[in-house]
């Protein structure tokens, strides 16, 4: 496992900044529609050496930005039930709460290990009805409307739309990531036996408190709320409460 570009990469799937074999539990991240393992940089630090950060490397981007952009989660599935060497958590922000949460199912259809909780973040519960927000519908727009509804709803910089080298590496993401989350379908599958913890923000119109406390349904263990000033991109300006409550759920110490 050699250092590259500052980070230490276990395999192709994960990235961690900073490899903790000490640490009792392993965070998985996932990412938004269109984000990328950056935006989990600051995660080590807040969670503090309890906890290893891995985030999930989809491809297309970043270091496996030479491979198609694809959502696979049958793929992914394999990669975290692969590296579940110590108990595990989850956590994944809008559409990455929503891969997560496939991710349980999966693993336990296939009796695989199961993580000790589940963190959404930004996201209606599962089976919410679909198409009543910004980010509904967006892989069948054409590519103009489609990064228009992106950059007002804050999923993407306005700085990138000048840049037509970076658009061209982005679009490919984003329709893949959105591609998936327009053909998600949630199912009858029967809750999970997984303690699940939802975040959501005050001003965000795609995952009103409301809609987020729904995910309670969708365990058989303790189900906790956490609603967070900020609209749909709230990580960043939370993560010290963030980050004490995913601590608190997965029983790690609270600095």
């Amino acid at each position: 496992m050699a250092p590259v570009n500052g980070q230490i990469l276990p395999d192709k799937w994960f990235v961690s900044r900073e490899l903790r074999p000490e640490a009792t539990v392993r965070l998985v991240c996932f990412p938004h529609a269109g984000g990328a393992t950056a935006m989990f940089a600051r995660w080590p630090a807040a969670l503090g050496p309890g906890v290893e950060v891995a985030a999930l490397a989809l491809p297309g981007r970043e270091r496996r930005i030479g491979e198609p952009a694809a959502v696979e989660v049958e793929r992914i599935t394999e990669a975290v039930a692969a590296t579940a060497d110590r108990p595990y958590a989850l956590f994944g922000h809008s559409m990455g709460a929503l891969l997560a949460f496939e991710v349980v199912r999966r693993l336990r259809r296939d009796g695989a290990e199961l993580p000790v909780h589940l963190f959404v973040s930004g996201c209606p519960r599962p089976d919410h009805p679909r198409g009543g927000d910004i980010f509904d519908g967006l892989s069948r727009l054409p590519d103009a409307e489609l990064l228009d509804r992106l950059v007002r709803g804050g999923g993407l910089p306005a700085l990138v739309l000048d840049e037509p080298e970076l658009l061209e590496l982005v679009l490919p993401v984003c329709r893949a990531d959105l591609g998936w989350l327009d053909a998600y379908d949630c199912g009858g599958e029967p809750p999970v036996p997984v303690p699940i913890t939802a975040f959501v923000g005050t001003d965000d119109a795609s995952a009103r408190p409301e809609d987020a406390a729904g995910w309670a349904a969708h365990t058989t263990g303790p189900f906790t709320q956490h609603v967070v000033p900020g609209g749909h991109f709230f990580l960043d300006d939370n993560l010290d409460a963030i980050s004490r409550a995913i601590r608190t759920g997965i029983g790690s110490p609270v600095a």
